[in-house]
């Protein structure tokens, strides 16, 4: 026989035996990843296809400023307990499948901290059926080249995904799924940034939860679609200057927020601070398509501080077991662009402004409602208007002459408060405005104690009712020297 074969047809063997071979982890020399002491088969590499770190006793592994590899099947925590920590410029290429916590006792945590600190990654689960977590942090970046990412994939699964600090990144380039069927968590925090390219949910299916935290200047939350909610639980909280963009080329309906998305889910989006708990500062929303509450229960929450400008629509919910309820705990929130065409339900609590053109649901307005904020045009409720004894109603008197009309289908319930008139400016002309301008009218009827009117030159402007509608009489003379170009 010829020995160079033979020679061959060994060493051939002795590769496809090490590839069959699983490699554990066993840290009885030290902590790092390239002393093959610390393994059972010696230093992973691309042909060893099932590597696992299944303990952290007596030491963990720890990738430090050199490149590692495995091959396609890759676990830390696959029984019981294992960690990994890749710093100081260290990477790591895994192959097919890698898992944080497979199995359901398994408990796998990774940390990539650090500028030029990486791990890439052909597919990723954090919690599969067991718990996972993974901190990036201080500039480390995490990659997944294809595939969906779960982050608490199985029913019994956990996971947590930490990217924070300036450069610290986590991209996908497929979606990503924040409670699969289990529970997921995501925190993107101190200028971290997370990017993905196609529909990312949250509470994907089953009984799952997935719960995300977008927070702190320079924080960046990037794609095109967002299920908050999709077929079982989901809430997201965006506070303190962060950014949620949902943008691109093409229909803007492929870049929207959605808010609980089928039957069955239930999905809150909250701005500022948790609902019930002291206001924050906001965060802001890019959203080409803007937000949409579809098939299942979605709620959205201002509780922020300051003033909220936002130029995109609302629209839903739909379908016969959706519904919608914006609730307005805090703040100054003023869709001041596109008019809304939202049908759910509305409460502006006392002390907070909300501003809206288009359409309204049932309106409860304790506080400050700005009809078609920055001009003069038509608001409809949809429904029922209540307001309170210190509500305000805020209405604009623009050059045309023309006046805001709110239009009510239900009933209008008044137990006092105001009614704000406002001028804009502009050039009223010489003609004189005298006239009768009907600024509300409810088909249901109007009942209660009607509010007062407060006016820019309130001398100007006399409030009545007949019938189902309210007026405001306008007396030119006392307008013309003030607001006349």
């Amino acid at each position: 026989m010829n020995h160079r074969s033979t020679m061959g047809l060994a060493a051939a063997s002795l590769l496809a035996a090490a590839g069959a071979l699983a490699n554990e982890w066993t840290g009885v020399e030290s902590e790092d990843w390239f002393d093959f002491s610390n393994w059972t088969n010696g230093v992973p590499n691309a042909g060893i296809n099932s590597v696992r770190i299944n303990t952290d006793d007596p030491n963990p592994a720890v990738i430090d400023g050199d490149a590692a590899e495995t091959g396609s099947s890759f676990s830390v925590g696959h029984t019981s307990r294992g960690e990994l920590s890749i710093l100081n410029g260290g990477s790591l290429q895994s192959g097919t499948s890698s898992i944080l916590g497979s199995q359901s006792a398994g408990n796998g945590s990774v940390t990539i901290s650090g500028a030029g600190s990486s791990w890439q990654a052909a597919s990723a689960a954090i919690g599969g059926s067991g718990f996972g977590e993974l901190n990036i942090l201080a500039g480390g970046r995490w990659e997944v080249l294809s595939g969906t990412t779960s982050i608490g994939q199985a029913a019994s699964g956990t996971g947590r995904l930490s990217v924070s600090g300036a450069g610290s990144s986590a991209e996908f380039s497929g979606p990503f799924w924040l409670g699969h069927t289990g529970s997921g968590e995501m925190s993107i925090s101190n200028g971290g940034q997370v990017l993905f390219t196609t529909t990312s949910t949250l509470g994907q299916a089953g009984n799952s939860q997935g719960e995300l935290l977008l927070t702190g200047a320079g924080s960046l939350l990037s794609g095109n679609r967002l299920h908050v909610g999709n077929s079982n639980n989901g809430i997201m909280r965006l506070a303190d200057g962060a950014l949620l963009q949902l943008t691109g080329p093409g229909l803007p309906a492929n870049y929207l927020l959605v808010v609980g998305a089928n039957s069955g889910s239930d999905g809150e989006m909250v701005v500022g601070g948790p609902s019930g708990e002291p206001p924050e500062s906001p965060g802001q929303m890019e959203l080409d398509g803007g937000i949409l509450f579809n098939g299942g229960a979605g709620t959205l929450v201002f509780n922020h501080s300051g003033v909220l400008n936002l130029p995109f629509p609302i629209e839903g919910p739909l379908g016969a077991n959706a519904s919608g309820h914006i609730q307005v705990e805090n703040g100054v929130t003023l869709f001041s662009g596109q008019p809304l065409e939202y049908s759910g339900s509305l409460m502006i609590e006392e002390g907070t402004i909300f501003g809206a053109g288009g359409q309204l649901g049932d309106v409860i307005n304790k506080g400050r409602l700005v009809a078609s904020p920055g001009q003069s045009a038509t608001l409809s409720i949809d429904g029922d208007y209540s307001h309170g004894d210190n509500a305000v109603l805020e209405v604009q008197f623009a050059p045309g002459p023309v006046l805001d009309r709110v239009e009510i289908s239900g009933e209008a319930s008044f137990s006092g408060g105001t009614i704000h008139l406002s001028v804009l400016p502009g050039n009223y002309g010489n003609t004189p405005l005298d006239g009768v301008y009907p600024i509300l009218t409810a088909s249901g009827g109007i009942s209660g104690d009607l509010p007062q009117l407060e006016a820019d030159g309130s001398n100007a402007f006399v409030l009545f009712r007949e019938d189902d509608t309210l007026y405001v009489e306008v007396f030119d003379q006392m307008m013309r020297d003030r607001f006349e170009e």
